[in-house]
């Protein structure tokens, strides 16, 4: 038994057919997100639904509606696409911003559950949160099972869940937690986490060309990683899947047969296992997720520094003048931590795996 989430990326409507030829007899659950980017400036389902609900006009929905109805068009899917906006649209702004924010993942789940001939599944009906906010374990795990015990494919929206007060949603990249729920619920061999990279990378693609591929790691590295800012997995989305056991595949729907990441209860045999950034207070933040000693790792970071460091002659003296400015530098076990004034990503990258 095999659960499989698919990012916002594979549910564009020139994606979507990547999907149904990744999905096998051997699957059991499909969770989908809202339909994402479809281009570099496009926006995100979500984020006009936000838009939506604090602005509910004509202009905004029209391009939600936008992207449903070409997703339903461009795949011949046989749905009454007109009557799930119409329905979606008179709830949106009735409720609370989570529940509008939620129809993104509703709306694709039923589309694709027509798509794959599967049983469609409301997320709010058995995924409970409780008073505090927290996911009630026990009873979404029991709801999860009774509902998907006789279907032979559930598709569900991911992201979000029901409570007492209404609906509630995870923090954004909170499909990946759901995932992670349904695949330790129902004891799945395998949690699949289809993305368009293959793979957990090193380094962000789109920084760094030719990056390597971490061909496997463990649930504690994968987590570490997450933390430190790559976009890959939601931190909470490996609990789950690690207290039952479940391996992770992290795979590229484009390419479903070609390098992935394999997370597991086994360490990585990469020594150099991530490089990611992310803003912090006007400045980069650059954590290196390492297994080298701790003199290798002080040695190699040494030498980039020392690498970006130029001399300038000044009244016939010479001066280190350095060419990034360097606000702190942490070291802890496996961890690596720069605060710089500009971007050394790509530079840091090179020079560690020269």
């Amino acid at each position: 038994m095999i659960t499989a989430k698919f990012g916002g990326t594979a549910v564009t409507p020139r994606n979507l057919v990547h999907l149904k030829e990744i999905v096998t007899p051997y699957h059991k659950c499909v969770v989908v997100s809202a339909i994402g980017k479809e281009y570099l400036n496009d926006t995100k389902t979500t984020d006009l639904l936000i838009e939506y609900y604090n602005n509910p006009c004509d202009a905004v929905w029209g391009k939600i509606e936008d992207k449903y109805r070409r997703l339903v068009e461009v795949n011949a899917i046989d749905v009454d696409v007109n009557a799930l906006l119409l329905d979606a649209r008179s709830r949106a702004t009735r409720y609370s911003l989570q529940y509008c924010m939620s129809l993104g993942e509703e709306l694709s789940a039923r589309v694709v559950a027509v798509f794959l001939k599967a049983q469609y599944l409301e997320a709010e009906e058995v995924i409970c949160f409780d008073d505090s906010g927290n996911l009630d374990e026990e009873n979404t795990y029991r709801n999860v099972n009774e509902r998907v015990k006789g279907a032979q494919l559930v598709v569900v929206g991911g992201f979000y869940g029901g409570s007492k007060q209404g609906r509630r949603t995870f923090s954004r990249g909170g499909s990946d937690v759901s995932g992670a729920i349904f695949a330790a619920a129902t004891n799945s061999s395998l949690y699949e986490n289809w993305t368009d990279v293959s793979g957990v990378c090193v380094a962000n693609p789109t920084s760094v060309a030719d990056v390597e591929t971490v061909a496997s790691m463990s649930y504690g590295e994968m987590y570490l990683l997450s933390l430190a800012g790559a976009e890959v997995l939601h931190p909470d989305a490996v609990a789950p899947v690690e207290q039952k056991g479940i391996p992770i595949k992290i795979g590229n729907f484009f390419k479903p047969y070609g390098k992935s990441t394999l997370v597991s209860a086994c360490p990585s045999f990469n020594k150099l296992l991530s490089i990611a950034q992310k803003s912090q207070d006007g400045k980069i933040v650059t954590t290196v997720l390492h297994s080298y000693p701790q003199w290798r790792i002080v040695k190699l970071i040494s030498r980039f520094l020392r690498k970006n460091t130029s001399k300038l002659e000044f009244f016939g003296k010479s001066r280190e003048v350095s060419s990034l400015k360097l606000y702190n530098l942490q070291f802890s076990d496996n961890i690596v931590r720069l605060t710089t004034d500009i971007s050394i990503l790509p530079s840091l990258y090179k020079s560690l795996i020269e």
